[in-house]
């Protein structure tokens, strides 16, 4: 009791006048002991004492006498004392205490202990080792995890010695605890012990855990070892196999995994694919091509990688021999090879798989024919944009191989149907940053999904590095105007181009100066706006590249001679429709000629050129100019209006696969074209010639 009485009345003076100044107090409430201790804890505990106090009184409180009150300390239940007990010890204890602490481990509590343990690890030394090592032989699971814990946490050769005897316990908790403990060790010494175990273990969760730590510590004589492994039949123990090949396998192994790839279960085959992805031996090249054939998609996924990345030994030729295989599947890894390695000697072999009967193929080819970048490859890929099946990444290819050509067949997905097909062609627009596309861009901004309006405004920021809105753009851009006189539309006019090859028509009203003549200038003029109400729509839906009113009629260009057949074929179909229930003098009649040839482009974005003028010649052809032969038609058999004559150069071009039904109309002398020239007229089971 009056022991009490003291100790409150040196707590009162030590609340009094806190911090060092109570010194002499703070001696006296030492000589109390635990009592005295627990009295300025109380005063923590109910915040009479900030922890700032606490922690200077505490070190004052110490001394050696006191240890094991302070061993006490690391079992209370709030964590600032343990973690003040802790650092205490430590800074004032010293080795010396070290003794003290391994013996309490034994007595104390889970809190206690796990205390005691970090500081015996941040204290102790190599030369301590031996008298921790004992306590791995107790029978208490958690007093030889402490032990495990504090081994580690010193480290070294010694320490591991050890814990490698432990992996020979009975025990399979001991055993999985001291590979754990090996692994975070990371010593050489280890891995034959390691080794010796994992031939015995049964354990799969112990198994994955050696192998896990052979992959640290071991070495290509390990890989060897560890390599039978691969037929275990716990999935995550090939895995770990396979993660531990690439940490230490080398060139010494492949003769070894060329074996296992002969095998007869899918799943070795599978890793062993993955571990010469990862040594990455040209020895492996040979089993490696065989296994693009393999009937398992993973093994040949994982094939084609790893030969994409040895690129040596001549693999290039041996897979493109793979692109006439009759097996779909070996064909798809040939083609998926170049895709993720492109070649440009394969250039010539993709262009021949473009017709592939898998549209796999079709698919991967376009895009690798994208990779290479070849401007050779942009007429053989349009030739799949009617493909539903590979058509998408047709503009996608067309932004990778860039260039101004690439550009203006871009402008013709930029109204395709398909978001995602105007939307992809955008973006390929974008990443070629030609000037004379923005005008192209610009209109985007007008689109129906939101996304391609985005992506419009973005690309714009980057080209111009101002960011603006959409009504800013809507307000000052226009697509073309269709209306009367010499005004040009150009859809695309590269700035760098003088020169490009495209197909060229032109639409001509006929009888229109008589008309004029007969019912008045209003008449003609509404026959005209009436022709354009026809004309204008179809034009966009066939992806018209330029227009010129002629007055009469139009100058067209098309990137793609069958989008100018079919908006004739349209054209003669709505003419034909509409006549016959127009009045007779508001019948229309028109004359089409289509070409194909190069036009030069004037600043303005006009067409000129012997392409042009040629195709003029052919639209106002007469039958007394006609020159008879025998396999053509007859001068009075000539029709004069409603016809698409087209000129020898459009009639081959077609292939025999979407080439339309025509008819050789004979020889022409055109004025100012040189030679005599066959002409063709587009004949379609709505029209017939009249």
């Amino acid at each position: 009791m009056f022991e009490k009485y003291k100790i409150r009345k040196l707590i009162d003076q030590i609340l009094i006048s806190p911090g060092r100044d109570n010194f002499p107090q703070l001696r006296a409430l030492r000589d109390y002991g635990r009592p005295g201790l627990d009295a300025l804890l109380e005063l923590y505990k109910s915040k009479k004492i900030a922890h700032e106090e606490m922690e200077k009184y505490l070190n004052l409180y110490y001394d050696k006498s006191h240890l094991n009150t302070f061993i006490e300390l690391l079992g209370d239940g709030r964590e600032q004392i343990r973690t003040l007990a802790r650092e205490i010890i430590c800074s004032k204890g010293g080795q010396s205490v070290l003794p003290v602490l391994l013996e309490r481990l034994k007595q104390s509590d889970i809190v206690q202990r796990r205390g005691l343990a970090d500081i015996i690890k941040r204290l102790g030394s190599q030369s301590d080792i031996d008298k921790i090592a004992p306590l791995l032989n107790e029978k208490e699971r958690d007093l030889k995890k402490t032990a495990i814990n504090i081994l580690m946490g010193i480290g070294g050769s010694k320490a591991a010695t050890h814990i490698i005897e432990l992996i020979k316990s009975p025990d399979w908790w001991a055993r999985r605890r001291a590979v754990e403990a090996l692994s975070k060790l990371k010593v050489s010494e280890s891995a034959q012990p390691l080794l010796d175990q994992l031939d015995k273990e049964r354990d799969p969760k112990i198994k994955i855990e050696i192998i896990k730590t052979l992959g640290e510590v071991g070495d290509a004589q390990s890989a060897k070892r560890i390599l039978p492994q691969l037929k275990d039949g716990d999935m995550i123990v090939r895995q770990m196999v396979i993660e531990a090949m690439g940490k230490t396998a080398d060139a010494s192994i492949v003769g070894e995994v060329i074996e296992l790839m002969k095998d007869a279960e899918v799943n070795v085959r599978r890793a062993g694919a993955e571990i010469l992805d990862k040594v990455k031996d040209p020895r492996a090249i040979e089993i490696l091509l065989k296994a693009l054939k393999d009937n398992d998609w993973w093994v040949r996924e994982i094939a084609t990688d790893a030969l994409a990345d040895i690129k040596t030994g001549g693999i290039n030729k041996k897979v493109i021999k793979l692109f006439k295989s009759e097996d779909e599947n070996t064909r798809r890894s040939a083609v998926e090879y170049f895709n993720r390695s492109p070649d440009p000697m394969a250039f010539d072999s993709l262009i021949g798989v473009l017709r592939d009967k898998d549209w796999w193929v079709r698919e991967k080819a376009v895009q690798t024919l994208g990779k290479i970048g070849d401007e050779r490859a942009i007429e053989p890929i349009l030739e799949l944009v009617d493909d539903p099946e590979v058509r998408w990444v047709v503009p996608c290819a067309l932004g990778e191989i860039g260039g101004d050509k690439a550009v203006m067949h871009l402008h013709d997905f930029l109204e395709d149907p398909e978001r995602s097909i105007r939307l992809t062609a955008l973006k390929g627009i974008g990443k070629i940053k030609s000037k004379a596309s923005l005008p192209l861009i610009k209109a985007m901004v007008k689109d129906t999904d939101v996304e391609v309006r985005d992506t419009a405004l973005e690309i714009i920021k980057e080209m111009t590095g101002h960011a603006v809105k959409a009504n800013q753009i809507i307000a000052e851009q226009e697509r073309g105007k269709w209306t009367g006189g010499s005004t040009v539309f150009s859809a695309f006019v590269p700035e760098d181009v003088k020169v490009i090859h495209e197909a060229i028509l032109v639409l001509d009203l006929c009888n229109s100066t008589e008309m004029a003549a007969k019912y008045g200038d209003s008449h003609a003029m509404k026959l005209t706006g009436k022709l354009v109400g026809i004309t204008k729509p179809l034009a966009t839906q066939y992806h018209v590249r330029f227009t010129k009113s002629t007055g009469d009629g139009y100058l067209m260009t098309f990137n793609d001679i069958r989008h100018a057949l079919g908006f004739s074929r349209k054209i003669m179909e709505a003419l034909k429709k509409s006549n016959e229930t127009a009045p007779e003098n508001e019948c229309i009649h028109v004359r089409i000629a289509i070409n194909m040839g190069e036009t030069r482009i004037d600043p303005k974005g006009d067409r000129l050129g012997i392409a042009v003028n040629m195709t003029f010649r052919v639209e106002g052809l007469k039958p007394e100019q006609l020159i008879e032969d025998k396999d053509g038609i007859k001068p009075e058999e000539m029709p004069l209006v409603n016809r698409v004559f087209i000129t020898e150069h459009v009639n081959d071009e077609l292939s025999n696969e979407t080439k339309p039904a025509t008819r050789f109309i004979g020889f022409f002398d055109l004025k100012g074209i040189s030679g005599r020239h066959r002409i063709f007229q587009l004949i379609t089971e709505e029209v017939k010639e009249s």
